[in-house]
């Protein structure tokens, strides 16, 4: 759509992280809502409208697991990016389980943040 500018939602409890994603995102004309924790992305009146999450996975209160059952249990099928400290086996495992379309190991290198959320926008990565 022309002119129409895709979302993504960032859920980190790191503010320099989301005000870090937020600026990368904006520069590639997406719009981007920050989120300090996982219950406050439930409350953003455009959730239905996101083409893709950006989750940390170890969040207090609410880790980024929960976040995505919750939203499964919604019924709600958005695109997740994972970021998390330490990309194990098991963690890898379990994020696939979960639907995750990728885990991506902090620090993140080149553009990887962008490239993915780029491709899960266009329809390149699902």
């Amino acid at each position: 759509m022309p002119g129409h500018r895709l979302l993504v939602l960032v859920v980190n409890d790191d503010e320099a992280v989301r005000d870090a994603t937020h600026f990368q995102l904006r520069i590639q004309n997406v719009e981007v809502h920050g989120h300090a924790g996982g219950a406050s992305v439930f409350k953003d009146r455009d959730l239905t409208r996101a083409g893709c999450l950006i989750l940390k996975d170890r969040m207090p209160c609410m880790d980024g697991f929960e976040v995505i059952k919750c939203l499964r249990a919604l019924n709600f099928q958005i695109p997740v990016i994972l970021l998390t400290g330490e990309a194990s086996a098991g963690l890898r495992a379990r994020a696939d389980a979960a639907g995750v379309c990728l885990v991506l190991e902090n620090p993140i290198l080149d553009n990887a943040l962008v490239d993915g959320v780029l491709d899960i926008l266009r329809g390149q990565r699902t």
